[in-house]
């Protein structure tokens, strides 16, 4: 009994001294390639999710419908890839927990940082012209609880681009040698800002700032090894622009209806 008992101080002596980092790592770095038809899946979502925009647009034009068609089809996806990655994210949710209040101590700091750092790249970049800006809706013309579904839209995606650049294109491809780990980080950052193109109304050197953000979040991945805490970071990133413009159009409507 007393044998038992002392190795259950020590496990949780251990436990007490383990780093930040060995508390959360919920994965090791793959010695080889391992693919599954889960993965291939993720691939086929950013094409998906462009097809169905440009399909919509066709349809409808700028309209609400295409962003309400959108947002339901992005959150379709969503639900898509939970189910498929859910036991990965229980894995790692499990590893964020055992250091909970620091990992979101990180979420918080990391979300700042990642404001941050796309603000100061974008003032250091020669941006021109921006192309031929499409034309706009409204949003005081939206019903609220339709802007509510378009602004869900960003989150889903948070959730949608981690799982794909983060796991599927980083994690999964994490082999040696280094200088294929090196073009692997570089390439991953820099598709992820092209992948924001028409974001910035077809301005390719304003898209340099998504790629400097989705180096900072490539980094925060591979320091942790878990997909939560990049996960979250960019979940508040893309709530405060979204949801978070959604409430001050709302106080807005509201000081003005007085």
């Amino acid at each position: 009994m007393r044998h038992n008992n002392d190795e259950t101080l020590l496990l949780k002596k251990d436990f007490i001294t383990m780093t930040f980092t060995q508390l959360v790592r919920a994965e090791s770095f793959p010695q080889h390639i391992s693919w599954q038809w889960r993965d291939t899946f993720a691939l086929c979502i950013l094409p998906l999710i462009f097809f169905n925009s440009f399909i919509l647009e066709q349809l409808f034009g700028i309209s609400v419908q295409v962003a309400l068609g959108d947002s339901i089809f992005r959150g379709i996806l969503f639900i898509a890839v939970c189910w498929l990655y859910k036991s990965m994210l229980s894995m790692h949710w499990q590893k964020y927990k055992q250091a909970f209040w620091r990992s979101s101590l990180l979420v918080v700091i990391g979300a700042i940082v990642l404001q941050v750092v796309i603000s100061l790249t974008r003032s250091v970049l020669p941006l021109g012209p921006s192309g031929e800006e499409k034309p706009s809706i409204d949003p005081n013309s939206i019903a609220f609880f339709s802007l509510l579904i378009i602004s869900l839209g960003p989150l889903f995606t948070a959730l949608l681009e981690d799982i794909i650049f983060r796991y599927t294109l980083l994690h999964k491809l994490f082999v040696q040698p280094w200088l294929w780990r090196v073009m692997l980080v570089l390439l991953n950052s820099i598709l992820f800002g092209l992948i924001h193109y028409h974001n910035f109304d077809g301005n390719l050197i304003a898209t340099i700032s998504f790629m400097v953000a989705g180096l900072f979040l490539n980094i925060i991945y591979l320091w942790t090894r878990n997909i939560w805490h990049v996960l979250l970071i960019h979940f508040v990133n893309n709530a405060l622009l979204s949801l978070g413009g959604l409430i001050l159009l709302k106080i807005l409507q509201m000081v003005n209806a007085v």
